[in-house]
């Protein structure tokens, strides 16, 4: 455990917590953590950082304590959010199915081929991962900054994309890029380019968001 101040690690069995003083200024907490891993971070290496207790921070300021951690110090980050605690589920018994005879029917199964067309990425992609697929790409998780995709497809990201992003990188105008909340460091669909504007602190939307090449441009919107 680290000595108190604006931040603390806490052990868990399956991986550290960031402890962070929701009162502190950043600066002062980013200040404090770099000298803290520079007297006490070879410890910590070949940790993971399973979250962070704290103040609810942007993605920029994300981007930073996860730049400090693993790109200078090698402590693996896999995620910064606030750790949801689960309850039981209450037990249910099984409904009585009652028994019918079935009668077989010919189903058209995909070819090994068609299902080759999609790469699945389960888990947040974080800094220094990168995925390059020529066809879609689907990832469960979140897109952290640093991390990239390059997809001749389209691009699904059910979570939310922070990294690099580039759907129809063969030259397909009509590829598409959907994720939860679009904040890329760079989006790219075919040779069209856009960056977000810097000021844009949003980090949270209940709508996923859409991607397309709209008369040379791409635009983002809402998904209906």
């Amino acid at each position: 455990m680290a000595q108190k101040g604006p931040v603390e690690f806490k052990g868990k069995f399956s991986g550290l917590y960031l402890n962070v003083d929701p009162n502190e200024n950043f600066d002062i907490i980013v200040s404090y953590l770099t000298k803290f891993l520079e007297d006490k971070g070879s410890f910590y290496r070949g940790s993971r950082i399973i979250g962070l207790k704290g103040p609810a921070l942007n993605y920029k300021q994300k981007a930073i304590i996860e730049t400090i951690i693993y790109d200078q110090f090698g402590i693996e980050v896999e995620s910064l959010e606030e750790p949801i605690t689960r309850s039981e589920p209450a037990k249910v018994e099984p409904p009585k199915v009652e028994e019918k005879e079935v009668v077989a029917e010919n189903v058209s199964i995909p070819s090994e081929k068609h299902v080759s067309d999609t790469h699945f990425v389960f888990g947040t992609m974080r800094s220094g991962k990168s995925v390059h697929f020529p066809g879609h790409v689907v990832v469960i998780g979140d897109v952290n900054p640093g991390a990239e995709i390059v997809a001749e497809g389209n691009i699904i990201v059910m979570g939310r994309v922070f990294g690099f992003i580039h759907a129809g990188s063969a030259g397909n105008d009509k590829s598409v890029v959907i994720a939860s909340l679009l904040k890329p460091t760079q989006i790219r669909i075919s040779k069209y380019i856009s960056v977000p504007p810097s000021d844009d602190e949003t980090i949270h939307t209940t709508t996923p968001e859409k991607a397309t090449v709209n008369n040379g441009v791409i635009k983002i919107e809402k998904c209906h």
